[in-house]
């Protein structure tokens, strides 16, 4: 890896208060007395989790986050009579739909009374329910492959986002989220439907982690192809380095991600403020995925990359410090060579060392 080491004035940020940091339900809080290892010990305690098979510890790193990717669509076999889809064609048109209509079509309603009988913020009438219309084709008076979203995505938490290919429901997912690109598409080489949403796992004063979920048209089914970090910031006292992962759609035939990716040392040793060290990770790369018919997923060019699938998910916001020491062994023997940032390296696997072990 291409690392470029940039060395910070050691210079100091003020702790937030208790309370703040109760309230922020702090990742890592020392409940456990601290033991100093020798130097000696530390260098081994690198050496030992460096040489572990990588496999389950990315495994495990990505578990939580995959877990939630995969059943966050929900298979739907629902055909709609000729008469149910024009009248939703005619729903699309005025962005609303009757709530008996609603339940009829899709078979339920779950979203709260306040978002339906009296309306949300005046943009439907009383009786009403709000309705997004999302096209995946190329003509989107087509009506072949869609989305209609159920429900204000950013005020009903019961609102549902379910997908379409001709007259059939054949999949359905929570619509609920604060972003305006609710959802978004494109056409993968092949000609097939890709769409894709972000999801939010941690969000807070210092913390942000976001995921792109990509999902793919395959016939009548709707199939999970990629969980992929778009934001994984972690500020001081959220883990035991500063941290910053973040990508950006590049381009989409093929599939291709810009990676913004840092890594600061911190130490905590004043009881007041944060002292910042080197940063020893600082690069940005792009990442191309394409389609893998055997799999039926998007797969990474990583052999192409300064970036493997298992660094990136030792940024996600999880206890995954020995994945971390695991994948950039090679670049922390060579911070640990280095006379500035030794102490820096030492003081953090001592943490790390202390935390795991207590």
């Amino acid at each position: 890896m291409l690392v470029l080491v940039v060395f910070a004035c050691n210079h100091a940020t003020k702790k937030p208060d208790k309370k703040t940091v109760k309230k922020m339900q702090k990742v890592k809080l020392k409940e456990y007395k601290e033991v100093n290892y020798t130097e000696s010990q530390l260098i081994a305690f690198l050496d030992s989790v460096g040489r572990l098979p990588v496999q389950p510890l990315a495994d495990t790193a990505a578990f939580y986050a995959d877990s939630i990717f995969k059943t966050f669509t929900e298979p739907m076999h629902r055909e709609l009579s000729a008469a149910d889809f024009s009248l939703l064609k005619s729903c699309i048109h005025v962005g609303m739909i009757k709530a008996q209509d609603a339940k009829n079509i899709f078979g339920e309603l779950k979203i709260d009374s306040a978002c339906t009988a009296k309306g949300l913020l005046d943009s439907v009438k009383k009786g009403n329910v709000y309705l997004e219309y999302f096209s995946f084709d190329t003509n989107k008076n087509r009506f072949d492959e869609f989305g209609i979203l159920i429900g204000d995505a950013g005020h009903c938490p019961g609102s549902k986002l379910y997908f379409f290919k001709g007259k059939k429901i054949i999949a359905k997912q929570s619509g609920y989220s604060r972003y305006t690109d609710n959802v978004e598409h494109f056409k993968d080489a092949d000609g097939g439907s890709i769409v894709y949403r972000r999801f939010e796992f941690a969000e807070g004063s210092g913390i942000w982690w976001r995921n792109y979920f990509f999902y793919k048209y395959d016939g009548d089914n709707l199939i999970p192809i990629l969980n992929y970090p778009e934001t994984c910031n972690a500020e001081a006292f959220w883990r035991f380095y500063v941290s910053k992962f973040e990508a950006k759609i590049q381009k989409t035939n093929p599939l291709t991600m810009k990676v913004v990716f840092r890594r600061q040392f911190y130490n905590d040793d004043n009881d007041v403020y944060f002292n910042y060290g080197p940063v020893f990770i600082n690069d940005s790369i792009s990442i191309r995925y394409d389609w893998d018919n055997n799999s039926k997923a998007l797969s990474a060019r990583y052999q192409q990359t300064k970036l493997n699938k298992a660094q990136i998910l030792s940024y996600y916001l999880t206890d995954n410090d020995y994945l971390f020491i695991n994948s950039h062994y090679k670049l922390l023997k060579t911070v640990l060579a280095d006379k500035k940032q030794r102490p820096w390296l030492l003081d953090y696997l001592n943490k790390v060392k202390n935390y795991y072990n207590h």
